[in-house]
C-alpha cells in the first residue's frame, strides 16, 4: 500500500512540474534588440531572429517591435488578446524590413498593424476573430502573402497605402475580405477570396492591380465605391457571388477589366453611375442573371472582345449608351443567341466573303448594338480554322437532278493553314476537297455538285468537316451540320414523298417567278433553271398521284 501510494505521489508531481501556464501580458522587441520582460517567452541568439517559445495571452498589446530588419518567427504559437479597442496582436508601427511568420494570431482589434510602415512581410500566418486582421495605414511597399486570414471584420485593410503586395492568401468569412480606401498602386494577386460579404472592396482607391485571384461565393466580388478609377481588373475568376461579380458604383471611371471569368453570379457586371471603362476579353458566361448591366448614365464605357455565353440575359442597359465593338476587322463581342450568320465581310457586311463577324448588328435596344458580332468565342487561336456556312441550292430535290452545296470555309488564325474538307449525306461521304490554302482571316467557298442518281428516296442529313490544323486547340466549328435534303419523286415540292395537288399549288402559285424575287421558293424550280416556267408544271403533273413508297 505505502509502495502504491509512493507511485502516486510522484505521479502527481511529475504532471505538477510538466503543466506550464500560458505567458501573460506584453512583449516588446526594443530598439537595441534585447526583450523585455526578460522573461517574456521569445528567444534571440543574434538579435536579427526572434522565435517565440510559448503562447502569449494578453488584455493589451501582444507584442511590440521597436526593431528594424528582423525576422519574428511564431514557430507555431499563439497570440490571443481580447477584442479591445484599440490593442495589437502585433505592432509594427514606424517599421521596416520586419518579417512576420507562422503564427496564430486571434482576437485583437488589429491583428497585426502597419502604421507608417514600410518594406516589412506578413507571412505564412492564421489570422482570425480580429476586427481588423492586417491593416495598413500610411504604408509602402510592404509584402502580406500566404496567410489564411478569416473570420475578421476586415481581413486585409489599407488606408492611404501604397505600393504594396498582397499575394497567396487564404481570405475567408470576413466582412471585407480586401478592403483598399484612398490606396494606389497595389498589387493583389494569386489569393483566394471566399464566403466574405465584399471580397475586394474599393473607396477612392486608384491605379491598383487586381490580377488573378479566385473571388467565390462572396456577396459582392468586387465592388468599385466613390471615385475608385484607373484600376485593372484582370485574369481573375469570379464565381458564385450572391450579387454581382463586379459592381461599379459612384463615379468609378476609366477602370479596365480585362481577361476575367465571370461565371454564375447574380450579375456578371453591374456599372452604376460609372463611365469611360474597358469590358475586354472576359468570359462572361453560364447563368449570370445579367452579363452585364448598366444603371443611371453608366456611358461611354467599352465593351469589346468578351464572351456573353448562356447568361439569363446577356445585357440589361437603362439610361446609358455604350460602345459594344472596336471597329473593323477587330470586332465587337461573342454572343451566344447571335442567330444570324457569317457570308459577307467588309465594313459594311456586303463584300464576298465570310470575315468571322455575323452579317447583322447585335442589337442591345435603340442605342447600343454590337455592329460587328463575332461568329466564335474569343481570342481565337494562332491555328485555328472552322466552317462558317453550309447553304444548298434547295432542301428536296427530285431523284436524279441535282443539288448543289457551298461551303464557305474561314481561316481564324494568324498563319496560312493547308487542310481538307469532307461533306457528308448521313455517314456516306459525297465530296472531298484536299489541299485547301487559305491565308489568315481569309475565306473560301466550295462547291460540290450532288448528282442524285442512284440515290435512295428519303431523309438526308447534310454536313461538312474540316480536317483540324497542326496545333489546331478548338475544333467545335471544324464540323458544320446544315440539317436535312429529301431526295424524293420529282414534282414533290413540300418533300412527303408524295405528288398532289399541294405541290401543284406550290408551283403554280409562284409561276413567273424568277430567282430574284422574295417570293421564289427553289424547290418548286424542278429543272433548276432560275424561274418558275411551264416546263416546271408540266414536270411535276406528269407525276401527278405518285407516292413513295
Amino acid at each position: 500500500m505505502f509502495t502504491l501510494l509512493l507511485i502516486g505521489v510522484l505521479t502527481l508531481t511529475v504532471d505538477i512540474k510538466q503543466a506550464k501556464s500560458e505567458w501573460t501580458g506584453t512583449v516588446y522587441i526594443r530598439a537595441d534588440g534585447s526583450i523585455d520582460p526578460p522573461d517574456a517567452p521569445i528567444t534571440t541568439y543574434d538579435n536579427v531572429t526572434y522565435t517565440l517559445t510559448d503562447n502569449i495571452t494578453s488584455s493589451g498589446d501582444g507584442i511590440i517591435v521597436e526593431r528594424d530588419n528582423i525576422v519574428v518567427d511564431g514557430a507555431g504559437y499563439t497570440i490571443q488578446g481580447t477584442y479591445d479597442y484599440p490593442y495589437k496582436g502585433v505592432d509594427l508601427t514606424g517599421r521596416s524590413n520586419v518579417t512576420i511568420k507562422n503564427m496564430e494570431i486571434n482576437t485583437f482589434y488589429y491583428c497585426i498593424l502597419l502604421n507608417s510602415s514600410s518594406s516589412n512581410s506578413i507571412v505564412g500566418n492564421n489570422i482570425t476573430n480580429n476586427f481588423d486582421g492586417i491593416f495598413l495605414g500610411d504604408s509602402s511597399n510592404n509584402t502580406i502573402s500566404g496567410n489564411n486570414i478569416t473570420n475578421n471584420y476586415y481581413g486585409i485593410s489599407l488606408g492611404r497605402s501604397s505600393n504594396n503586395t498582397i499575394s497567396g492568401n487564404n481570405i475567408t468569412n470576413n466582412y471585407y475580405g480586401i478592403f483598399l480606401g484612398d490606396s494606389s498602386n497595389n498589387t493583389i494577386s494569386g489569393n483566394n477570396i471566399t464566403n466574405n460579404h465584399n471580397g475586394i472592396y474599393f473607396r477612392y482607391a486608384l491605379n491598383n492591380a487586381i490580377v488573378g485571384n479566385n473571388i467565390t461565393n462572396n456577396y459582392y466580388g468586387i465592388y468599385l465605391y466613390y471615385y475608385s478609377n484607373n484600376n485593372a481588373i484582370s485574369g481573375n475568376n469570379i464565381t458564385a457571388n450572391i450579387f454581382d461579380g463586379i459592381y461599379f458604383r459612384g463615379a468609378s471611371n476609366n477602370n479596365a477589366i480585362s481577361g476575367n471569368n465571370i461565371t454564375n453570379n447574380y450579375d456578371g457586371i453591374t456599372l452604376y453611375s460609372s463611365s469611360s471603362n474597358t469590358i475586354v476579353g472576359n468570359n462572361i458566361t453560364a447563368n449570370n442573371n445579367y452579363g452585364i448591366r448598366l444603371i443611371s448614365s453608366s456611358s461611354n464605357n467599352v465593351f469589346c472582345h468578351n464572351n456573353f455565353i448562356n447568361n439569363t440575359d446577356q445585357v440589361y442597359t437603362s439610361d446609358s449608351v455604350n460602345v459594344w465593338d472596336d471597329g473593323y476587322p477587330s470586332g465587337g463581342n461573342y454572343w451566344s443567341d447571335y442567330a444570324d450568320v457569317d457570308l459577307y465581310s467588309g465594313p459594311f457586311q456586303n463584300e464576298t466573303g465570310s470575315d468571322g463577324i455575323g452579317d447583322m448588328p447585335y442589337v442591345i435596344d435603340e442605342n447600343n448594338a454590337d455592329r460587328y458580332p463575332l461568329m466564335k468565342p474569343y481570342p481565337w487561336g494562332s491555328h485555328d480554322v472552322g466552317i462558317t456556312s453550309l447553304t444548298t441550292s434547295k432542301t428536296v430535290v427530285g431523284q436524279g437532278y441535282n443539288l448543289s452545296i457551298n461551303v464557305i470555309l474561314f481561316n481564324y488564325g494568324n498563319n496560312t493553314e493547308n487542310f481538307s474538307v469532307t461533306l457528308y449525306a448521313n455517314t456516306t461521304v459525297i465530296g472531298t476537297f484536299e489541299n485547301i490554302t487559305l491565308a489568315s482571316r481569309n475565306s473560301t467557298t466550295v462547291t460540290l455538285t450532288l448528282n442524285t442518281t442512284g440515290w435512295d428516296k428519303g431523309n438526308y442529313t447534310l454536313w461538312a468537316y474540316a480536317e483540324p490544323v497542326p496545333n489546331e486547340t478548338d475544333t467545335t466549328d471544324n464540323t458544320f451540320t446544315y440539317g436535312v435534303i429529301t431526295i424524293t419523286i420529282l414534282g414533290d415540292v413540300d418533300g412527303d414523298f408524295d405528288v398532289d395537288i399541294y405541290d401543284v399549288v406550290k408551283i403554280t402559285g409562284i409561276y413567273g417567278c424568277n430567282k430574284n424575287d422574295p417570293e421564289f421558293n427553289p424547290n418548286s424550280d424542278l429543272d433548276d433553271d432560275g424561274e418558275i416556267t411551264i416546263y416546271d408544271v408540266v414536270r411535276c403533273t406528269s407525276h401527278y398521284g405518285e407516292t413513295y413508297p
